[in-house]
């Protein structure tokens, strides 16, 4: 009797908790976390070689022995430094007779030249004889004139005289004698006339043809002197194709004198004094170690990652205790078809003590601008409501930290985004007097190695739940655990 008096007691109060648990929901128990500013995220570490900014091949241009070589490898090395000289007798036999040859025609350029000039002064003289010739004919023309007029007049007045003796004689007042005398001098004058007609216009012809062989022996001067200007012309030609060819045998004997393209350090000598060269052939190779190149193969997956003048981290195996600094200078456009690398080329100073070939090792900073970063597990998005509220619960209240892990999740890729860049995220409300929870809406950015970057919504210093015991509501009492950071912010 006694046992069931026990029993029923039992019942009674086990069922009084039961209404007592229902009438107060239980605290939730979370990890407080503060949020801190991100440091420069460090991709993979890529080997590269290092190699001058600039690297040039000194290599003959000519046919010869190389007769001197002055410098040594290590030796450093001035723009347009002396370096050696090559066999230039051939050359400058070469040399000799274009320039023997471009003198000769200079020479016929002046004698043609003088051509022109005795040319010109045979048109002048032709001009001149034109100038008389016209002044003849205008002169005879002249003559002519008034030569036929005293004519005319003297025939006709000796024909009015023959006339009015004629009368007379026939009048018996003069003798016919002394009328046919005068007869006879009327035609006498009239001949006189005739002849001095025909006599003026012979001379007059003459003097016009005399005017047009002048004419012509001008144009002939005119002409002769546009020949002899042509042949001032091509021989001119000559000299400067001939000058051509002297310029190319002199530029061709200068490059028998080896001198240095750029300031650097002779890195390698590929050929001795005595050795007869082609053209082509090496002699020295020339490296400008003011800065020094590295280039590394990049998995093409990271190039969004990667941007021109982006900072890099440099160590050489060769200085193990030391690191220097660096930047992207070339990001090539062609990645390899099979292995999917991209060529990246990194530039950096040189301290004074580093050479071509080393093995470097380059990692890139990848800044993240003062963004914060959380646990995936501290968030709820829009598509799935998994979050501080998602954790089973823990054996423990008290430390939610030594609850169960959720089951693993695929990998993802390092550069993946969450599908919503929307998402809830609980902080400590710093106004309450006990801890209690805030909901907060914040942006999401890229979401890597369990972490996912807050664009927005959430500011260095500031606490917020990583995890939670139980699932949170906005404006949630909750209890710290013992793992939860503290602040000033937090309240114990």
């Amino acid at each position: 009797m006694a046992m069931m008096v026990l029993l029923s007691a039992c019942t009674v109060q086990a069922a009084d908790d039961a209404k007592k648990s229902k009438a107060s929901p239980k605290i939730a128990a979370v990890d407080v976390a503060i949020a801190k500013p991100n440091t420069d995220h460090i991709l993979d570490s890529f080997t590269g070689t290092t190699a001058p900014i600039q690297e040039v091949m000194v290599r003959s241009q000519v046919d010869g022995q190389l007769q001197k070589l002055a410098v040594e490898v290590g030796d450093r090395v001035e723009k347009g430094q002396i370096l050696g000289q090559q066999d230039d007798g051939v050359l400058t036999d070469t040399v000799n007779t274009a320039r023997a040859e471009r003198e000769a025609q200079v020479v016929d350029v002046a004698k043609a030249r003088s051509q022109v000039g005795a040319a010109k002064a045979n048109v002048e003289q032709a001009r001149l004889a034109l100038v008389q010739a016209k002044g003849n004919v205008l002169q005879l023309q002249n003559a002519a004139r008034a030569n036929i007029e005293a004519a005319r007049l003297e025939a006709q007045q000796n024909r009015q005289d023959a006339n009015r003796l004629t009368q007379l004689a026939n009048a018996g007042a003069t003798s016919q004698q002394e009328a046919e005398q005068a007869r006879t001098l009327a035609q006498r004058t009239q001949q006189t006339l005739v002849n001095t007609q025909a006599n003026s216009v012979q001379e007059i012809t003459q003097a016009q043809t005399a005017v047009k062989t002048a004419e012509q022996a001008l144009q002939a001067a005119i002409a002769q002197v546009d020949i002899e200007q042509g042949t001032v012309n091509a021989t001119q030609r000559r000299v400067y194709a001939q000058q051509s060819v002297l310029n190319q045998a002199l530029g061709q004997r200068s490059f028998t004198v080896l001198s240095a393209p750029l300031t650097g350090v002779v890195m390698e000598r590929l050929s001795e004094a005595g050795n007869l060269l082609q053209t082509g052939d090496s002699i020295l190779r020339l490296g400008d170690f003011k800065k020094i190149k590295i280039t590394i193969q990049v998995p093409a997956r990271l190039l969004s990652q990667l941007r021109m003048g982006q900072q890099a981290k440099i160590t050489l195996d060769a200085f193990p205790q030391q690191e220097w600094s660096g930047k992207i200078t070339l990001i090539s456009p062609l990645a390899n078809t099979t292995s999917r690398l991209l060529p990246i080329e990194i530039l950096m100073d040189n301290p004074g003590k580093m050479s071509s070939g080393l093995l470097a090792r380059v990692s890139f900073v990848q800044p993240q601008q003062g963004r914060v970063w959380v646990p995936e597990a501290a968030i709820q998005t829009s598509q799935s409501r998994k979050g501080p509220s998602s954790t089973p619960k823990p054996s423990n209240p008290d430390h939610p930290s030594s609850q169960q892990r959720p089951s693993p999740q695929p990998p993802t890729d390092r550069k993946q985004t969450p599908t919503s860049n929307q998402a809830t995220l609980f902080v400590l409300d710093k106004a309450s007097p006990q801890p209690r929870v805030t909901s907060r809406q914040v942006q999401l950015g890229a979401q890597r190695n369990g972490q996912v970057e807050i664009i927005q919504g959430l500011t260095s210093g500031e606490s917020f739940v990583s995890r939670s015991s139980q699932p949170l509501k906005d404006g949630a009492t909750v209890r710290l655990s013992a793992l939860s950071e503290s602040s000033s912010s937090v309240n114990p």
